[in-house]
Parts: C-alpha cells; sequence; structure tokens
C-alpha cells in the first residue's frame, strides 16, 4: 500500500470504529449497566468478528453479495431487526444490572453479533473493494488492513465503556438512569431505521 491508502484507511478504520453504532452503544450501555469488567469480552470479540468478517468478504463473499441482493436484503432485515429488539429492551431498562437490561455480551456472541451488525458491514464492504479486492498484494493489504481495525476497533469499545462506567453514580439520582436507557435504545432504533434506508 502506498503511504496515501495507509494514511486514507487508517483515518478511516479510526473514525468508522469510535463513532455512534450498535457496537458502541452496547458498549457504553454494559458499562452503565454491569461496569467496564463486563465490557471486556467485547472489547475481544468486536475485533475478532469483524476482521474474520472482513477475510470472508474479502476471499469470495463480496462476490455471493453482489449475485444475490436478496440475501443482502435478507440480512439487512435481519440484523436491523434484532437491532430493534435490543433498542426495545433498552428502553425499558430501568435499573443497573437488572433481568431487564441488555446482558453484557460473551467474546463469542460480540464476534457473532458483527454478522447482523449493518454497520460493520457497511465498514468491510466499504474497505475491502477499496482497499484489498483486485490488488496483487491482496493478502499483504488484508492483514494490513486486519491489524488496522483491531487497534481502533477495541480502543473504541473500551472507551465507550468506560465512559459509560464513569457515569454510573450519577445515572443513579432520580430518573437519570432509565432517560439514559431510553435514549440510547431510541438511538440504537433510530441508526436500525436509518440503515434500512441505504
Amino acid at each position: 500500500m502506498q503511504f496515501a491508502e495507509i494514511l486514507a484507511f487508517t483515518t478511516f478504520a479510526w473514525i468508522a470504529s469510535f463513532t455512534p453504532g450498535p457496537n458502541v452503544a452496547i458498549a457504553a450501555t454494559t458499562g452503565v449497566n454491569h461496569g467496564l469488567r463486563a465490557a471486556l469480552p467485547q472489547v475481544a470479540g468486536v475485533p475478532i468478528g469483524f476482521v474474520a468478517l472482513m477475510w470472508v468478504v474479502g476471499l469470495g463473499g463480496m462476490a455471493i453479495l453482489q449475485a444475490s441482493p436478496l440475501l443482502v436484503w435478507g440480512m439487512k432485515l435481519a440484523g436491523n431487526a434484532y437491532l430493534l429488539y435490543l433498542a426495545w429492551k433498552l428502553c425499558f431498562s430501568r435499573q443497573l444490572s437488572s433481568s431487564e437490561a441488555i446482558k453484557p455480551l460473551s467474546l463469542m456472541q460480540a464476534a457473532l453479533f458483527q454478522i447482523v451488525n449493518p454497520k460493520a458491514w457497511m465498514m468491510l464492504v466499504a474497505a475491502t473493494s477499496t482497499y484489498a479486492i483486485g490488488h496483487a498484494d491482496f493478502v499483504a493489504r488484508m492483514s494490513w488492513m486486519s491489524l488496522g481495525f483491531v487497534v481502533p476497533s477495541a480502543l473504541s469499545i473500551m472507551a465507550w465503556a468506560w465512559m459509560g462506567q464513569s457515569l454510573r453514580s450519577w445515572l443513579l439520582v432520580g430518573n437519570r438512569l432509565r432517560n439514559f436507557n431510553l435514549c440510547m435504545g431510541l438511538a440504537l432504533a433510530l441508526t436500525a431505521v436509518w440503515m434500512l434506508t441505504l
């Protein structure tokens, strides 16, 4: 990769990883409701799942997706339906660590969640089609991109979960936790609806 490409990809990876989306919403909510330690499996699981999915797309999944618009639409519906389900649960969660709240994701759940995460699909399809597919040094580019996504992805989940945990004591006053969960649930729902229109 040329320096300009590395710079462009790195900027894309960091911005895309830290901007709001399903992964960071779940991380912040986990931090608030269960603490930073509960989000650590997600810190590892999200990058693992994302990079594995990126390799699948890069090694032939893109051709399958391009040949099957119905499959793409089905995956889009399934992913956004799951996001709306999480949003619904979150909107009605009113207690820290309650059975109503979204449970912390295990490493495997966080990794598998990337399959139905519309933002992850948009990121990896954009990245692989722009920086890797069709290039002679495909494997080297994909390897570099894997590392380039792992670091910001893990750090963004950690940062959002830490911010969530930092708000715990403040949110215990009055209806703040209920309002926070409601806002995060609505943000997740709006994200799902917005992604359905793309």
